[in-house]
């Protein structure tokens, strides 16, 4: 079987940054721990630039599609459990990016591009979340909801032991309950 090298770049380059920061990560520890020379990395990824974005895309596309048509769908407490739901699947699917996401946030600050179509997706979750006509409370309710969900991303370094479902379950369960705090939401 032919080897996946773009793949194992990945891998290894999600390992040295976790350990090391964006900044801290060389392209020539990542090529070592690939087992490949550093030129032979440069074929695959022209920079750390362009890695670090490969490593970023598959979270935002997940977001892209957990949210696609958001802005049409009607609001109702079910929708908000369904949209909730494909939300923290897209995080959960990616909290080893997450990890270093949180804690590298500053470092990542040439990937303004991606981090702005983040910020930006995770806005209009929260304006759809607080429903319509909200009134203050409701989107102070909304960020606080997708707030715990971004305890996803701390989550390999509090929790590392918990498998993903037990940990979108329990994302859900706490998000729900910071929305039902408003009539509306209630039924949630």
């Amino acid at each position: 079987m032919a080897r996946d090298t773009k793949s194992d770049i990945c891998r290894a380059a999600m390992d040295v940054i976790a350990t090391k920061g964006v900044e801290g990560a060389s392209l020539r520890e990542i090529a070592e721990a690939v087992g490949i020379t550093k030129a032979s990395l440069y074929y695959h990824y022209a920079s750390k630039q362009e890695l670090v974005s490969a490593l970023l895309m598959p979270l935002v596309d997940d977001m892209r599609n957990a949210l696609a048509g958001l802005d049409q769908r009607p609001w109702s407490p079910a929708a908000v459990r369904v949209v909730l739901s494909d939300f923290i699947d897209a995080v959960v699917r990616h909290r080893d990016v997450g990890v270093w996401l949180a804690r590298d946030v500053g470092a990542l600050a040439s990937f303004e591009d991606v981090l702005g179509e983040i910020f930006a997706l995770t806005g209009r979750l929260h304006h759809w979340l607080a429903g319509p006509d909200p009134t203050v409370e409701d989107r102070i309710r909304a960020v606080a909801a997708t707030e715990v969900v971004g305890g996803v991303l701390s989550s390999t370094l509090t929790v590392s032991d918990a498998p993903d479902q037990v940990l979108r379950s329990v994302l859900l369960e706490a998000s729900l309950d910071v929305l039902k705090a408003t009539s509306r939401a209630g039924a949630a």
